[in-house]
């Protein structure tokens, strides 16, 4: 087995939650190894073409990669409205994964791809390595510190933490893919979507309408089309997605349009099933295409451009740390103190079990308690992004990325401060993380009179 290095912090994943995690880390003087199965940095804000995150980017790590993204032309970081709140830092997905690559570049951190991490490493409770499959083998490092970012949970259970799946056993929200599709008159699209208010749940801009297409980049979005997908049935044309809706948004390009569409219902975690989705997923990129060609002014030229290579996995494991964040939290703006981030995700339901799509405003936001953070009975072991601890109508909220970058910018944080005083994350004081993290300008979620500026 060939021995990869000690280290003061290892990260497991490379989504968004473990670039945010492991630059903390970096930049509070930790040395870190960032460990990820694919060739891909970024994971579904890249890979995965989310270019449209749904709330707030606060700041810290994820601010400034929107930031260095606008400056590159490839990013809008202006706070928008929609009925569920607001949100900022619409992006093209390209355009990040060069600012992901740079950031991690300049800051240090150690990376490593093709990496699918197989083991963990303990000592009684104490997570003290990881063990990792590469092409040339297995490999083993070590660290005072590890963080689960893989969003799946996959180290918190290889080291013996317990955690949830879905609101019952084996029922959880939906894979999805997006696409892109280009060439589309943006213009006829619009034109018919203001003729069509009444088979759409939204559609932006809704007054001052461009004239051409490339006024439309980073700002249209409409939602909807349920009237019509029903026509299309009735007519005999093969409808094969499991959802009614659909939701469209525009890219960085003129003519581009970006797809959040299909659903596939099974276990990401089940090997049969995530192949399924893989290809199931793709079919129904195609059968969309079809549908809108045929039933929606502006793409009848339009062109399939590319389905995303990073599947969209929505929920597998949650783990049960010190605390669990409940929907209760969520939906009455909850402050703690220990809250490491206040967020003002909107609750997002994709039904496990159903073909509707649930949004819900959080009004001002919720603080995510440090303890989510946790992991019950696991040492020296931090979680970020989508697997911490909450109960699954919480989940929908903190699943978001700019509650991911939150919690992943703490557990960066606190993992740094752990590693350099040599103690366990829960002996931390969880003031000394909420001091560094307010330095970074980052709203905690302590106090009721606390907002996020701009919500």
């Amino acid at each position: 087995m060939e021995f990869f290095g000690e280290y003061d912090v290892i990260v497991v994943g490379a989504g968004i939650s473990g670039v945010v995690a492991s630059v903390a880390a970096q930049q509070a003087g930790a040395r870190c190894l960032l460990v990820e199965g694919s060739g891909i940095l970024g994971g579904l804000l890249s890979g995965g073409r989310l270019n449209r995150p749904n709330g707030i980017v606060q700041p810290g790590v994820h601010k400034e990669l929107l930031v260095r993204a606008r400056n590159y032309g490839g990013a809008d970081d202006a706070i928008q409205r929609w009925p569920w709140g607001t949100y900022s830092g619409l992006f093209d997905p390209e355009v990040m994964q060069r600012v992901i690559i740079e950031t991690l570049e300049e800051s240090g951190v150690d990376i490593l791809l093709y990496s699918q991490v197989t083991d963990a490493v303990m000592e009684g409770r104490t997570l003290k390595g990881i063990v990792f499959q590469t092409k040339s083998g297995p490999g083993v490092a070590y660290a005072r510190c590890l963080i689960d970012a893989s969003g799946d949970g996959d180290l918190a259970a290889r080291a013996g933490a317990s955690f949830m799946l879905g609101a019952a056993e084996e029922t959880m929200q939906p894979m999805t893919n997006y696409f892109r599709i280009l060439n589309v008159d943006l213009v006829a699209l619009m034109g018919d979507c203001q003729a069509n208010k009444h088979d759409l749940t939204n559609v932006y801009p809704d007054d001052g309408l461009p004239r051409e297409n490339g006024e439309y980049a980073l700002k249209f979005f409409a939602n909807g089309f349920s009237e019509r997908i029903s026509k299309a049935r009735s007519d005999g044309f093969q409808w094969i997605v499991p959802r009614d809706s659909i939701v469209l948004k525009a890219g960085m390009l003129p003519g581009e349009i970006n797809l959040n569409a299909t659903r596939f219902h099974g276990n990401a975690l089940d090997p049969r099933d995530r192949t399924r989705a893989a290809i199931e997923l793709r079919k129904q990129a195609y059968c969309i295409h079809d549908f809108l060609r045929r039933y929606v002014d502006g793409f009848q030229n339009s062109v399939l451009y590319d389905i995303a290579p990073t599947l969209g996995v929505r929920e597998t494991r949650r783990v049960i740390g010190d605390y669990v964040l409940t929907k209760e939290d969520v939906r009455t703006e909850a402050r703690f103190d220990d809250a490491i981030g206040l967020s003002n995700c909107p609750i997002d339901i994709h039904q496990p079990d159903g073909r509707k799509l649930i949004m819900e405003s959080v009004g001002n936001g919720y603080g995510i308690p440090f303890r989510c953070l946790l992991p019950k009975g696991v040492e020296n072991l931090l979680v970020a992004g989508r697997c911490i601890s909450s109960d699954p109508v919480a989940f929908s909220s903190t699943r978001n990325t700019p509650a991911c970058a939150l919690t992943a910018e703490a557990a960066g944080v606190a993992a740094a401060q752990a590693a350099k005083a040599n103690i366990r994350p829960r002996d931390l004081e969880v003031r000394d993380i909420q001091e560094s993290l307010h330095k970074r300008g980052v709203v905690l979620g302590t106090d009721p009179q606390q907002r996020i500026p701009g919500s």
